[in-house]
């Protein structure tokens, strides 16, 4: 498996269907919800295995130091196969390479709370409803 930094129309277009493929398809979030203005300016990343597509995530910058991973997606095909967790440290080792970087921030699915643990994020606040989807805001501070 091999997490890139997307640069070319191939990687958005490739970004953008998993994240249509979950949150859309299997989640019913809203199309209006889903794509946003940041889409155009971060970061995003893609994770492939032999040419194919299995995960995305992307990468904001809230304020000095402390960035927002989001949009964290992968196949349902993909999934218990260890490529969530490659393409969520390989983001967050892109984020430790950044000058100043001391914080990383999420909103993760409460579902997912487990594996989000499982990389060293602490959960924080109330869970609160974001697309109709219950969620906990996380910190891993670095």
């Amino acid at each position: 498996m091999k997490t890139i930094l997307a640069k070319t129309q191939q990687h958005f277009v490739d970004a953008l269907s998993i994240r249509i493929a979950v949150f859309i398809g299997e989640q019913s979030v809203p199309i209006s919800e889903e794509i946003d203005e940041d889409d155009r300016f971060v970061p995003i990343f893609v994770i492939y295995e032999n040419d194919q597509a299995l995960g995305t995530a992307r990468v904001l910058t809230k304020e000095k130091g402390i960035y927002k991973i989001g949009r964290v997606a992968v196949r349902k095909e993909a999934r218990g196969q260890g490529v969530g967790k490659q393409l969520m440290l390989d983001v967050m080792d892109y984020i430790k390479e950044q000058k100043l970087a001391k914080e990383i921030r999420l909103d993760a699915q409460v579902s997912a709370l487990p594996f989000y643990e499982g990389l060293g994020f602490q959960a924080y606040g109330e869970v609160f409803q974001d697309a109709g989807i219950d969620h906990i805001a996380m910190v891993y501070h670095l």
